[in-house]
């Protein structure tokens, strides 16, 4: 801790109990030392150490308790309680993983600690050195081999750990890559390169991907574009030497500090394209970071100063967002009107619809349901419950009560937007409603489940062709028209809009995923003509499969996968975070 200065602490925080253990031994093996954990022995093992310690007049810490999130409520009150009785030499240490529910009283208590990786890959690949010696480095019997093999796996292991800086775009869930999975790996290189005469290339990145790294990862994506940076950093080319990012090429075998310094003279300056990303991403990134900034400031403020600013008081702007949103709520569909209408011709299509229908009424019976009983709150008809002020302190900040998400569809816009969203979603349902016939250019962005659509283009086509349903795959077919140049719906299909394209564009005139023009952080798609083939009959060389998710959140709003047109390396877009979004929010 470059900064830690002892001299600011208490004389009761700077004394050094007796027995304290050294810098490089072990506290789990010291007698003096006692480890407990919270969800075996709860905080009655913590007191009963220290009668144990206090009975034998020890003046040792207590040393390595484990927290986690199902930790005693009482934590901090018996902490306060051991802290007043306690030996004036007893120490608590408490280790946790990030958790939302240690008590903050606790915190600001105690010293606080956290190891976390440094920023910059060139940060990072220093730190992935430091973790072996130099014995380690000259221990293959191949050491050109070996060294050409480690240092392209210390590059993979910072873009990795520092991709997730980058968001979704990065990596569509945050996973505990560590220097542990680095350390393994480096072990059994040695030992694949020591048993085989031949270099294994595909049982190494099997291992390092599917195991070791791998490990970690639970979404599909990533796991795909783990294995395709291992594809390009693990090869036998990377014993000759390969560019490992524009601008940086592997090195010749050096020695341990020769690796070192090579790093430290030849690493290229920060930036997305060293992960193979767009410049964009910067722009995302750095906006992303701002917007929690400025979001987590704005909720920190008093409620009477945010309202100052719009001129009103807190409640009353409340009774202005409530107004207007029971002002403009659409009425809910008549289902059993359009079940009767439907009863001679209802096809896959029109059951999505039906069922698009039925989730939009549950979610405006709930949205009418809490913002009148807020209504009659604020009126002082009823008493105000925590759900209730819950509510309201939602409508002060715009942003969607988490009561409604637990019905709406998947969203990541603020309040005013989602309401504007949910009455333009409402309104291709009511021009269904008039005639029930599936509209030439279906809005695919304004389901609440638009896989369902799609599966219900595949069953027609299945059902038309005496297809086999469960071997068959979408195909896109992307034209050069807007939703307003469409004249009639598809023969076979359906026409769908409303998908944007993020880390890439569409280039209409080459008809292909191109790079995205500098500052063009999201790529309008025209019409996509959707259809489905069975597996035999659809060829996917050349083309990029490029995953649909709902939101710029992507992992847990994936709806589907497009085969689009390539004249680039598909891999090229894989590394580059390529993917289509249904909604987006413009920051």
């Amino acid at each position: 801790i470059p900064e830690f200065d002892e001299s600011k602490l208490g004389a009761q925080d700077t004394h050094n109990p007796p027995h304290s253990p050294s810098a490089g031994q072990s506290a789990v093996g010291d007698e003096s030392m006692s480890r407990i954990s919270l969800g075996l022995d709860g905080i009655s093992g913590v007191e009963k150490k220290e009668e144990e310690k206090a009975e034998s007049k020890s003046e040792s810490p207590l040393l390595g308790m484990d927290d986690d999130e199902d930790d005693d409520p009482g934590l901090e009150e018996e902490l306060s309680q051991l802290t007043e009785r306690g030996h004036r030499h007893f120490r608590v240490f408490l280790s946790a993983e990030p958790s939302e529910k240690i008590p903050v009283g606790v915190l600001q208590r105690s010293i606080k600690l956290t190891n976390e990786p440094p920023r910059g890959l060139q940060a990072n690949m220093n730190r992935a050195f430091a973790c072996f010696s130099e014995e380690t480095w000259e221990s293959s019997s191949k050491q050109s081999e070996f060294k050409a093999i480690l240092f392209s796996l210390c590059y993979f292991h910072a873009v990795v750990v520092e991709r997730k800086k980058f968001g979704p775009q990065g990596w569509n869930r945050n996973y505990p890559f560590n220097l542990g999975d680095l350390t393994t790996c480096i072990a059994v290189l040695n030992n694949y390169l020591e048993d085989r005469a031949k270099i294994p290339w595909d049982d190494l990145r099997y291992v390092f991907g599917e195991i070791i790294y791998g490990g970690h990862i639970t979404d599909d994506w990533d796991r795909n574009l783990c294995g395709t940076y291992l594809e390009h950093f693990i090869r036998a080319e990377v014993v000759e030497g390969i560019d490992l990012c524009p601008g940086f090429v592997s090195p010749p075998p050096l020695s341990y500090r020769g690796y070192i310094d090579y790093v430290e003279r030849e690493a290229p300056a920060e930036s997305p394209i060293l992960y193979g990303l767009h410049p964009n991403a910067e722009i995302n990134f750095r906006t992303m970071q701002g917007d929690q900034l400025f979001r987590a400031i704005n909720e920190l403020q008093p409620r009477q100063q945010l309202a100052a600013t719009a001129g009103m008081s807190d409640q009353e702007v409340v009774r202005q967002t409530l107004d207007e949103i029971l002002n403009n709520l659409p009425e809910p569909h008549n289902l059993t009107e359009i079940a009767e209408r439907l009863e001679d011709d209802r096809g896959p299509f029109q059951n999505v619809f039906y069922q698009e229908c039925e989730r939009m009424n549950m979610l405006l019976d709930l949205v009418k349901k809490t913002l009148t009983e807020l209504d009659l709150g604020c009126k002082g008809a009823l008493a105000m419950s925590t759900q209730m002020q819950t509510l309201a302190d939602s409508l002060f900040l715009d942003q969607v009560p988490d009561s409604w998400l637990t019905l709406s569809f998947m969203s990541m816009r603020p309040l005013a937007s989602w309401f504007q969203n949910l009455q333009d979603r409402n309104q291709q349902l009511n021009e269904w409603t008039n005639d029930l016939q599936t509209p030439k250019v279906v809005w695919i962005s304004g389901f609440f489940n638009p896989m369902a659509f799609l599966t219900a283009i595949m069953q027609t086509i299945a059902l038309a062709n005496q297809y086999d349903l469960d071997n068959m795959i979408l195909t896109t077919e992307v034209l050069k028209k807007g939703p307003d140049q469409i004249e009639a719906p598809a023969r076979e299909g359906s026409y769908i809009h409303g998908l944007f394209m993020e880390g890439a564009r569409w280039d209409l005139n080459a008809g292909s995923v191109e790079e995205s023009r500098m500052k063009e952080l999201v790529c309008k798609m025209p019409v996509l003509l959707m259809k489905a083939l069975p597996v035999s009959k659809v060829d996917l060389r050349d083309l990029y499969a490029c995953p649909v998710y709902k939101t710029q959140e992507r992992g847990p709003g994936y709806v589907c996968t497009c085969y689009l047109k390539t004249k680039q390396p598909p891999r090229k877009w894989v590394i580059g975070g390529v993917a289509m979004l249904m909604d987006i929010v413009e920051l």
